[in-house]
């Protein structure tokens, strides 16, 4: 496949991605650390950066599930949206007992999420 044909299908592959997950350029740019017209200008005209792809096909592979798809182990009133940043919105009741537990343990809340974290991937 030519150079061209190669970008044109990775484009196809990324608006279709972000689309069936109902993301858009800006959050695509958010990700990327980059612009939304520069993303807008590599989906209409401009060529991808070979290192940009690599980024863009790293964030689609990590991204959370598109809405119907999500998996076993839902929490609810927690919210999770993980690319290569981790954003988690609660619901209040959930924040609630997030504030309960870390008092009991004498932590901020962000210090006892890090921990847990550390303990899954460490």
């Amino acid at each position: 496949m030519s150079r061209e044909g190669e970008q044109a299908a990775f484009k196809s592959e990324v608006k279709q991605w972000l689309k069936s997950h109902g993301l858009g350029y800006k959050w695509l740019a958010e990700q990327c650390g980059i612009s939304e017209i520069t993303v807008r200008n590599w989906m209409s005209q401009k060529a991808v950066p070979v290192l940009k792809q690599r980024l863009v096909r790293r964030i689609i592979d990590r991204a959370p599930a598109a809405p119907g798809e999500a998996g076993q182990g839902m929490v609810p009133g927690v919210e999770v949206d993980a690319a290569l940043s981790l954003t988690v919105k609660v619901s209040p009741e959930v924040y609630r007992k997030l504030e309960e537990k870390a008092l009991q343990e004498g932590a901020s809340i962000g210090s006892m999420l890090a921990r847990a974290i550390s303990g899954l991937v460490g």
